[in-house]
């Protein structure tokens, strides 16, 4: 991301740009006043406030399209006319949001007395509304093009998540980016602005008809033209392409952060194409079966069902470590040819343990991950069930273990409440959470909490403690360092952490890793634990694709020399919803299962499949197609080449059309059974001889 200057290059413009705006608006709003409804309006005194305001909406919203343009470069340029049609649309919204950010302005200019109008607190309240506007439409500006960067596409879910933990979020917004410089320097657009616009403002304020009567039929026209736009302005008007980036260009940031609103809690039904829930329940049970495994016996319709072991149990500790952000891309392992891996640490571990080749987290944020290494469930729509009030005593890995007789830990380097993740975890067969305040003062932490480093020492301390007392024990430990502001203590690794570089916190993460393993065998438990690190989703969401998968690939590693097989490779296609099933397949246990992962050391590898949700499609992967599930209902199936990316099939076959069908299932089949509470954990889970 580039840092933010305001030199004299940027005052020059800025007056420019002012003084154009500000000191010839009559024409300006001549034109506007085409998109209101009526021409009348603009040009009825008291309601020039309004298309002022308007009109800095608009602007803004139009001019942040063509910073985004710019921004995804050679990308855009080789849709152009795609690029035009995204324009188009896209004016649509920012007339569309426009109206409804003005609506307050509209209200108040319509019953406010002439008497009220003219006294000098409403002309104050008026420039402080019309500067208010003008700060909050460039600050959102900025902000889109920050979250741009970062997640290539408009304002979603993770936005509104962020809002609702500003502690970490602000603080790393601070850290990571030249904060102070950026509002002085919209401080400074709204002074100059103002100051400019005052001989106009002052002429505003003597226009205060029209009269009570005419106002009101203004009123009523501009209600009537928000309602049917209302109607009209739907999210598939953005979809312009193919090309996801494009189809990001064409929306608005206002208008996708109220429908990621409205849609974080939202049930399938309503949403999503469904089928009658008896025929859901009824196709479940096929499509959590292990193709493979015989012994696997459906206990009834629903995922329930009887998983016998054919192994000997293995009481072995279970040690998860999930790697902020460590995507597959960084992963030496996984690409031979590079000459220069970013993780030799991961790499030399691989040749000890078993890597999984071939797996997609579940969504792009760590919830998600937790949710599903966890509650082995698909991502249900909107908000992961970690932040639902309702998500308690779930089926879950940690609450059949510690049934099973095994201690139970979260470690973790920031704050618990942080995504509701201490709640989830505590409510979820997690006996103890260490967090932030458990660490040593004057620990080196960043906005998302302690050092890597520090976290494995903590971990190593814990795992000690649980080993003196004799049960085995579940640790799940979640890392925060590869996250910007990409800081890290110095003298780790040669890469100065002061240049902030997110490939240098790869480095820092894979170095801390390596120190934890070589410290781990020293210990005690060490030859009777197996350890599983994955990274909880890859680094940041890019490229053209609906599903922009190389964004959600991440590795896998299932390390016991005493146990697991040295320097195999699965390349059996899964999910990280996988992983509770896995591990459990290692300990060779018999258990009554909810799960809708499976055992991927026992999975037939043609019948690997992967589950992800990106924004608010869902999809299911298989072979090389791709089903997806959109809203109000619409689905698509696309054919995934090498390279990941996607291409719509224009004319689905059967098997397509049965892809769909399952992804159904799937999804709507996890809400139904999350809703209804079918998908708690009912004891005992176990034989009696593992309790």
């Amino acid at each position: 991301m580039r840092s933010f200057s305001f030199g004299s290059g940027w005052s020059g413009y800025v007056h420019a740009w002012t003084e154009r705006v500000f000191t010839t608006p009559p024409p300006m709003l001549a034109r506007f006043a085409n998109f209101l409804p009526g021409r009348a309006i603009a040009g009825l005194g008291r309601y020039q406030w309004a298309a002022a305001v308007g009109l800095v909406f608009f602007t803004t919203s139009a001019i942040t399209r063509v910073a985004l343009t710019l921004r995804a470069g050679t990308h855009a340029l080789t849709g152009a006319s795609q690029v035009a049609h995204a324009f188009l649309a896209g004016a649509v919204y920012d007339v569309f949001v426009a109206l409804w950010l003005t609506a307050p302005v509209v209200v108040y200019l319509t019953f406010a007395r002439r008497s009220h109008f003219r006294r000098r607190t409403a002309r104050g309240l008026r420039r402080l509304a019309l500067g208010g506007a003008l700060g909050t439409a460039i600050f959102v500006a900025v902000s889109e093009l920050i979250f741009f960067d970062e997640f290539n596409g408009r304002f979603n879910f993770v936005a509104v998540d962020y809002l609702l933990y500003p502690t970490e979020v602000i603080t790393n917004i601070w850290q990571s980016y030249h904060v102070a410089w950026a509002l002085a320097g919209i401080a400074a657009v709204i002074a100059i602005a103002m100051r400019r616009a005052r001989p106009w403002l002052r002429r505003l304020d003597e226009r205060d008809g029209p009269v009570l009567r005419v106002r009101l039929s203004a009123f009523a026209a501009y209600t009537v033209v928000l309602l049917l736009l209302s109607r009209v302005v739907t999210p598939s008007l953005a979809h312009v392409s193919d090309d996801r980036v494009i189809n990001e260009i064409g929306g608005n940031g206002y208008y996708a952060f109220w429908r990621a609103l409205l849609g974080r809690d939202a049930a399938y039904e309503g949403l999503y194409a469904t089928r009658p829930d008896s025929v859901v329940m009824a196709a479940l049970p096929q499509l959590v079966a292990d193709a493979s495994l015989p012994r696997t016996r459906t206990a009834g319709r629903g995922t329930a069902r009887a998983i016998r072991s054919s192994v000997p149990p293995r009481r072995l500790n279970v040690v998860v470590i999930l790697e902020e952000s460590f995507g597959s891309t960084f992963v030496g392992a996984l690409h031979r040819g590079d000459s220069a891996s970013g993780t030799p640490a991961f790499d030399s571990l691989t040749d000890e343990g078993t890597l999984l080749t071939h797996v997609y987290s579940t969504g792009n944020r760590t919830i998600r991950a937790l949710e599903a290494t966890t509650s082995s469930l698909p991502p249900l729509p909107g908000v992961s069930i970690v932040r639902r009030p309702r998500s308690v005593d779930l089926f879950t890995l940690p609450a059949l273990l510690r049934a099973a007789g095994y201690a139970t830990e979260f470690i973790y380097g920031g704050r618990a409440m942080f995504d509701g993740m201490g709640t989830y975890m505590l409510s979820n067969g997690i006996e103890r959470v260490v967090e932030q305040r458990d660490y040593p003062s004057g620990t080196f932490s960043t906005a998302w909490g302690v050092a890597d480093e520090a976290i494995f020492t903590k971990a190593l301390a814990e795992m000690d403690s649980l080993h003196t007392t004799g049960k085995p024990f579940y640790t799940l430990v979640l890392t925060v360092s590869n996250h910007r502001p990409y800081t890290y203590p110095s003298g780790r690794i040669p890469q100065d952490p002061a240049e902030k570089r997110r490939t240098f916190a790869v480095r820092y993460a894979d170095w801390a890793l390596g120190q934890f393993m070589r410290n781990a065998r020293s210990h005690a438990f060490f030859d009777n634990t197996l350890f599983v690190v994955m990274g909880d989703h890859g680094a940041r969401v890019y490229g053209a694709a609906e599903i922009p998968l190389p964004s959600y690939e991440v590795p896998v590693l299932f390390y016991a020399p005493r146990v697991i097989r040295a320097g195999a490779r699965v390349g059996t296609l899964a999910s990280s919803l996988d992983i509770p099933p896995t591990i459990l397949g290692v300990l060779g246990l018999t258990y009554e299962s909810k799960f809708f992962g499976r055992d991927v050391f026992r999975e037939d590898s043609t019948h690997g499949r992967a589950l992800m949700a990106h924004n608010a499609e869902l999809a299911l992967m298989r072979g090389n197609r791709m089903a997806v599930l959109g809203l109000k209902g619409a689905t698509t199936v696309y054919a995934v080449d090498s390279t990941d990316m996607l291409t719509p099939v224009r004319s689905p076959t059967d098997a397509d059309r049965a892809l769909v069908e399952e992804a159904i299932a799937y999804y709507e089949g996890a809400d139904l059974l999350y809703r209804r509470g079918a998908y708690r954990i009912e004891y005992p889970v176990l034989p009696e001889a593992h309790h």
